[in-house]
């Protein structure tokens, strides 16, 4: 069932998981919205642009994660995916810094949560894939030059993603974060 939601707006996020109630779950959680403000970045940025980037990498997933947690606790626990980024793992300077510092948040997120039992038996993971092969980054390696092809990262196949982010909630502890 697709349910249309703004994930960054809490009354959205709190229906979504109604729904996911009244249908008998939620069984697992993938927090898989992200992205930027296209134009400037921080600091250059007005603050409601950038606090937005934090809210739809960070504290969107949080929430989300809060409020799935008690009915998952409810069905026995279940199993939470954030999607990350190496922008939040790199030490290398980077175009949308609050994207960066929203996605290693999510990181150490994941990461504090740890073990399921202090959740209700739920286990949090997280993936953090480099440079996934979308069209927009097709776009992007294609508009740069020779030598900046020659050093970017190899692009990552969307289904290589797919596959690491499925073997996560089938099978990844509590705590794990996997980096592609």
């Amino acid at each position: 069932m697709g349910v249309r939601c703004d994930v960054t707006d809490p009354a959205d996020a709190e229906r979504l998981i109604a729904v996911a109630v009244e249908t008998g779950g939620p069984h697992l959680l993938v927090n898989n919205a992200g992205g930027w403000t296209a134009g400037s970045q921080f600091p250059v940025a007005p603050a409601s642009a950038w606090a937005h980037t934090l809210d739809l990498n960070l504290r969107a997933p949080m929430h989300l994660t809060q409020l799935a947690l008690g009915p998952m606790e409810r069905l026995g626990g279940g199993a939470v995916l954030n999607i990350a980024s190496s922008a939040g793992a790199e030490t290398t300077p980077y175009g949308s810094p609050e994207y960066g510092a929203a996605k290693a948040g999510l990181i150490r997120f994941t990461t504090a949560l740890g073990d399921p039992a202090r959740i209700g038996g739920t286990r949090v993971t997280c993936l953090v894939p480099g440079w996934i092969g979308l069209d927009r980054a097709h776009a992007e390696l294609a508009a740069m030059s020779p030598t900046e092809r020659a050093v970017a990262a190899p692009l990552i196949p969307p289904a290589q993603v797919v596959a690491a982010a499925l073997d996560l909630l089938s099978s990844g502890a509590g705590g794990t974060v996997i980096e592609i």
